[in-house]
Formats: C-alpha cells, structure tokens, sequence
C-alpha cells in the first residue's frame, strides 16, 4: 500500500521492506543514517547488512538496541539464563557490526533505550514501524518515506544526533575517534601524494623522481595540503587521549606509534608550501602576468615599431622562460627531501592504522556487555 503526500509517501505492507527505496538509493548515497530496535541475529546471509558492505557512502552511523540487554541481571536461575541469554545476543551484534565488515566509513553504535526506527539517506528517509531486520519484511509493517532534504538534514543533526550522543560507541570513544582520524589523514595524503606523482614530478628516464618541466598543481591543492599538515601535526595530542592506564603495553606500543610522527619536519613542509616557499613561488607562476610586468618595466618604452615590438617580445619570453627556470631549480634542489617527507607522512600513518588493528579488539567499548 502507498498514500502519496506532499514531500513524501505512507507505505505498508508485507512480504517486502517498507524502505525499500532508502535501501535502492544505498548505491549513490554519500550518506546513511540508522536506528532500529534490533537487527537479524542468527541468519548468516544478511541481505540488509550485506547492502550496507556493498554501499559507497562516505559517512554511514548505525544505532542499535540490544533487546535482550537487561539493565541488571538478579542472582537466581531466571537472572542466570538472561545473563547467558544476553551475553550470546550482546556478542552476536559486537560481531556482525564490527566496522571492519564493512568497506565503507561505518561506525556503529549501540542504546538500550531505543524503541526508534529511522532508515534515510541524504535523499530519502524511512520513519516507520520496520525494524533494520530481515525479519521485518514478514510482518505487516508501515511508515512514510520522506524526500523534503531539508527536512531529513534536519532530521539527522536534531533527533539522530541527539540519539546517538545517549549511545555507546562501538570502539571505546577516544580510540574509536582516534582511528577514524588516522583513516581520515590517510585518505588525504594518499590523494596529494597520487597528485605530486601526476602533477608536480615526473619518473626521468625511470631511474629517480624529478620536478615537471609543467607543474600542473595550483594554489588550491597546496591549501588543502597546508590544512591537511596542521591536522597532521595533531596526531600525538590525539593519540594522548587514548593512553591506557591499565594497559602498559599499550602505552609503549602508543609512543612507538607517535614517534613516526615526531620524526616528520612537518614545520618545513608547511614553509615550502606558504608564500615565500619554493613551492609555492613555482606553483603560483603566473606566465602572462610575469610578461606583462617585463614588458611593462623593461621594453615598452622603447618600443616604437613594428619590428622593435616583435624583437621585444622575443625578449620578453625569453625573460620569463627564465625566471620560469630559477623558481623550477629552487624547489628542484628541495624536491627530493619534500618527496621524501611525504612519503614518511604515508608511512607513518600505515604504522598507526596497523596499530589501531592490533590494538581495536581490546578497545571494543566494555560498557556494551554488561552480564
């Protein structure tokens, strides 16, 4: 059944799933929002769970009771069972919504006291009855589908969030951020290293990387980057937050980790990249600008003819070729060392992601399972 409304639809129904839409726009979503009362427990082929591995959005949060999660379990045989009863279900939803199932940027969160149901995207909301279950395409269920965006932004940032910051995280909160920081930060780097290779050097004669005869970064890419250090440059403080006072291997396992990044002159990358840097002045050449102003300060007024006019311009190119030149040498005697800090930003972030790895299953958030 559907009942059309402005903005939105009613639907309901049985034998299928009332956000069926959401679930068909997953594939082109940047976004994705969920909270159910409870997800498929024991069935191994998760259609549900299986579209959200196969989804490409960039920020995907998922919020879930745990039904059988008693606030207290009582010292009788009744209390015994729940508490048996809960910890499987409790270890059966830390398994299937661990975010390493998961390709895209998942974070999972759990809340006892939710009764919601909210499946949206960016571009289509469910509000309804279903829960995020393959179960829930058996019963009778409903709700509406809503595509007002406005609405759904607000939706997320005034009813979801606020949902969310009652839950508790997957990971514990400071590792959980911690980790997601680091993928952030490499996705970046990665991104202006692929950039250097294609615009900025080129592979002579396949023996070493050298500059470009033709620099095709611009300032905006070197912003991003400047940015892009100064986040870089926090990682020891964050990494500090997630220090373990009971877990000292931990601990020396995290100044390891934060030792890769203090190696890193991050202070000189940021100079080569800002106004009076090397960089800078190369990717910020202007040619028709630089022409102009040698053809304005050196040659205009002594050209009074045709012919005077084209020998002048010769010279003006000439001029500007060379000063082309000079920018292209003074970053080409740094450029070797600049690669090489870059590389070591890659490197050191491989380090702490393969630390957030070894370290995650220790960091799963203790207050979930409660028995």
């Amino acid at each position: 059944m559907q009942i059309d409304f402005n903005g939105g639809r009613f639907v309901a129904g049985q034998g299928e799933f009332n956000y069926q839409a959401v679930l068909d726009d997953f594939p082109k979503a940047n976004i994705i929002r969920i909270i159910t009362f409870n997800i498929s427990r024991n069935q191994r082929q998760d259609a549900l769970l299986d579209a959200l591995k196969n989804a490409k959005a960039t920020d995907v949060q998922f919020i879930t009771n745990i039904p059988s999660r008693m606030k207290e379990y009582f010292d009788s045989d009744a209390g015994r069972n729940m508490r048996n009863s809960a910890r499987q279900n409790i270890q059966a939803y830390v398994t299937k919504l661990n975010p390493e199932n998961f390709d895209s940027a998942f974070i999972s969160y759990f809340n006892p006291h939710n009764h919601a149901k909210v499946v949206g995207t960016e571009n289509i909301v469910y509000i309804g009855s279903a829960n995020f279950s393959n179960e829930s395409a058996d019963n009778i269920e409903s709700g509406v589908l809503i595509e007002d965006k406005e609405f759904i932004q607000r939706l997320y940032s005034e009813f979801f969030d606020m949902v969310k910051d009652d839950s508790l995280s997957y990971y514990d909160e400071f590792f959980s951020a911690f980790r997601l920081f680091i993928m952030a930060l490499n996705a970046k780097f990665q991104h202006h290293y692929r950039k250097m290779l294609s615009d900025l050097y080129t592979d002579y004669e396949r023996t070493k990387m050298v500059v470009a005869d033709s620099v095709l970064l611009d300032l905006s890419d070197l912003d991003d980057l400047y940015r892009d250090l100064d986040e870089l440059s926090s990682v020891p403080w964050a990494a500090d937050d997630t220090y373990d006072e009971e877990n000292e291997n931990y601990n020396t396992a995290l100044e390891e980790m934060k030792a890769r990044f203090e190696e890193i002159d991050i202070d000189w990358l940021k100079e080569t990249i800002s106004e009076d840097g090397t960089l800078y002045r190369l990717v910020s050449y202007d040619y028709d600008s630089v022409a102009d102003d040698i053809w304005e300060e050196k040659y205009s007024a002594d050209a009074f003819s045709e012919e005077l006019v084209n020998q002048y311009m010769e010279k003006v190119v000439q001029d500007a070729a060379e000063i082309y030149s000079s920018l292209h040498d003074a970053f080409q005697e740094e450029a070797d060392e600049f690669l090489t800090q870059i590389e070591k930003i890659l490197a050191a972030l491989q380090f702490a992601l393969k630390f957030t790895d070894r370290w995650k299953a220790d960091k799963i958030n203790p207050e979930i399972d409660n028995t």
